[in-house]
């Protein structure tokens, strides 16, 4: 395994999980009594929401069996994980911090549940209808693309004979 690849995955967990702590922190101070901020004129505003739920609120007002359903996807999403450093420990970089963005993001979100017992979301799309949303959602979303990117260029690299025999 190559220490590189685990320390820039770890990086890039430990960098979304800081950066949904910091502004959700930042949130729930500042958006308290707020009922709409503006953000990026005409793209997002900040609306302060707590969701018991998971994406798209699925599963709301069942914390508790959320917060478990959260806890399995999060240790087979570190599972995996580790069985990717261990089964392709020389993949690709775009991989590596796409998976540490999911993972950072997860423990972000778990972190929520176990803490205040939901989730706090707040970046709301204004140009289009869609669901609100935070920083720990936005690195799930971003790893998991990236992790995409990694697999489809990958899949078109011609294989070797070296390759097949493993």
């Amino acid at each position: 395994m190559k220490p590189r690849l685990l320390v820039v995955q770890i990086s890039a967990a430990v960098f979304a999980f800081s950066l949904d702590r910091l502004t959700k922190v930042w949130v729930l101070e500042n958006l308290r009594d707020v009922t709409v901020m503006p953000f990026i004129n005409g793209v997002m505003q900040l609306r302060l929401t707590a969701n018991t739920g998971m994406a798209w609120s699925l599963g709301h007002n069942n914390a508790t069996l959320m917060t478990v359903v959260a806890s399995l996807v999060t240790i087979g999403l570190i599972a995996w994980s580790i069985r990717g450093h261990k089964l392709h420990p020389d993949s690709f970089i775009l991989e590596k911090i796409g998976a540490g963005l999911m993972m950072g993001g997860a423990l972000g979100n778990l972190f929520d549940r176990f803490t205040i017992g939901q989730v706090t979301d707040f970046l709301q799309t204004t140009f289009i209808d869609f669901p609100i949303f935070n920083g720990a959602d936005s690195c799930i979303v971003i790893g998991m693309t990236l992790v995409l990117i990694d697999q489809l260029r990958n899949s078109k690299e011609p294989t070797t004979a070296a390759d097949s025999d493993a």
